[in-house]
């Protein structure tokens, strides 16, 4: 049954809604399992599972962290691990640093961007603010047309933050090592790399599956051809193929016509799948 989607976000990174928010929504969209996977944080879990207990989701405590050009996804994580805890925050420092740094650049060209001001908007991100803040700052605070905020920030060129040892098997290895499932989130944002080599190299590491679809559709370069790449890849490497809508709340499924929560489930039976393959 397509009733389970392993891809959302919170405030406590760039989502719009709270936890307990995202669940009640969930809940109306008819799902019943459901991954809180924000950036590089844990913090919202505890809040959506209590919720979940109480709408009769079952929340799967997850994270998805940002890593050289990359993302992974982590799923049942041990996510009240203190450790585990230091180990992403330190992640976030890469998402901070370059939204400050795209703060620098934007007001350079004159566009008057407040830090303390996205900081005041979504305190609950604090120290992991990422680009889809910046976003949702020209669209909802200043009023700039979708075309012209991603037009704007498309455009913006900055020095990369320096990411020490957070390699794509970095990222990987941090997951297993708190009890997590490492999948490969959205690959088709990062073509050149997905390579049987490299796939080959992250399976090694402990990868466990790709996301085969986050809301994107046939959109930002994900194409029939490359769902079937990714097809392949999987069935070669004996990987799990998740989706999930990668919600961020109504901004975003504004901005980019897409991932609309309970839209883009997958079936129950990944779930399970995931758990098996922990063991």
């Amino acid at each position: 049954m397509k009733n389970t989607d392993l891809h959302t976000h919170s405030l406590y990174s760039d989502g719009e809604l709270s936890p307990l928010d995202l669940v009640r929504l969930a809940k109306k969209k008819g799902i019943r399992n459901l991954a809180l996977t924000d950036h590089n944080s844990v913090k919202g879990i505890s809040e959506a599972i209590k919720e979940g207990k109480k709408k009769g989701i079952n929340i799967i405590p997850a994270v998805e962290v940002i890593v050289k050009d990359w993302e992974i996804l982590g799923y049942f994580i041990d996510f009240k691990d203190k450790n585990l805890k230091k180990s992403l925050k330190r992640a976030s420092y890469y998402n901070n640093e370059k939204t400050r740094r795209m703060i620098d650049a934007l007001n350079n060209q004159g566009y008057n961007i407040s830090y303390k001001k996205i900081l005041k908007e979504y305190p609950y991100s604090k120290d992991n603010h990422n680009k889809a803040h910046l976003i949702y700052y020209f669209y909802k605070l200043l009023g700039y047309s979708r075309k012209k905020t991603l037009e704007i920030l498309n455009k913006v060129r900055i020095r990369e933050p320096k990411m020490k040892d957070i390699s794509a098997i970095g990222g990987i290895r941090l997951i297993k090592k708190y009890n997590g499932v490492p999948v490969l989130a959205h690959p088709w944002l990062n073509k050149k790399n997905f390579t049987r080599t490299n796939i080959r190299r992250f399976v090694r590491a402990g990868l466990k599956g790709i996301e085969i679809e986050n809301g994107e559709e046939y959109n930002f370069g994900r194409t029939k051809e490359f769902v079937e790449k990714i097809k392949r890849i999987a069935k070669k490497y004996d990987l799990i193929l998740t989706s999930g809508s990668d919600y961020h709340g109504k901004i975003m499924s504004e901005l980019t016509g897409t991932h609309h929560l309970g839209k883009y489930n997958c079936d129950v039976k990944v779930v399970g799948k995931l758990k098996s393959s922990r063991k």
